[in-house]
């Protein structure tokens, strides 16, 4: 059997736990919102900040002008500037080498959190939390049947984030089951353990 090439991690939560989650409360100063125009440079930097280093203000303002994705996208903010956000974004016909579970797959019954960012000088406060939860509701306000996701094998604190609000891995290639147990394996040594 030929070895596939390293494609990124999908995972997937249903309409009834996006549902069913909490609100997540910010320390003082930090204000969950919508994208404002003039967010652009401050998300451009906080997305560099975390290796996304391509991006710049032009290529924001460029991805926000999917209205949906403007829209939905959310911002936490701290002292004028956006230091964690998550674009609201459609799935991609592309996204998996197969269907995802319980026959989703239309890009009009599944949102997708992307890009999720939290600026390094921010993290430990719940704010990828809040932004993921708020782009997961407002698709499921939307009808969405399910909200997905694809991240990297060693963005470890970020999976724990995704597996405590309900996500679950989507086994879309022969490859997957193995680097999964990978993953919770690095998780629970790491302390903290989704088993």
């Amino acid at each position: 059997m030929p070895t596939l090439p390293p494609k990124q991690l999908a995972m997937v939560n249903d309409q009834e736990s996006i549902r069913n989650l909490p609100e997540v409360s910010l320390p003082l100063g930090y204000v969950l919102r919508g994208y404002r125009i003039g967010d652009e440079t401050s998300w451009a930097e906080t997305l560099q900040a975390c290796g996304f280093e391509n991006w710049n203000e032009v290529e924001v303002r460029a991805y926000l002008e999917d209205a949906e994705r403007r829209v939905g996208s959310r911002v936490v903010e701290h002292n004028d500037q956006v230091v964690a956000a998550t674009f609201a974004s459609r799935k991609s016909e592309n996204a998996f080498d197969t269907v995802t579970p319980a026959g989703v797959g239309s890009s009009q019954q599944e949102g997708v959190l992307d890009f999720v960012v939290t600026h390094p000088d921010h993290r430990g406060k719940r704010l990828a939390r809040a932004t993921s939860t708020g782009v997961a509701k407002f698709f499921v306000g939307l009808g969405c049947l399910s909200v997905s996701l694809l991240t990297d094998d060693w963005r470890l604190p970020a999976i724990h984030v995704y597996l405590s609000l309900g996500f679950k891995p989507v086994m879309h290639r022969s490859d997957m089951p193995d680097r999964w147990a990978n993953v919770f394996n690095n998780l629970k040594e790491a302390g903290l353990d989704h088993s």
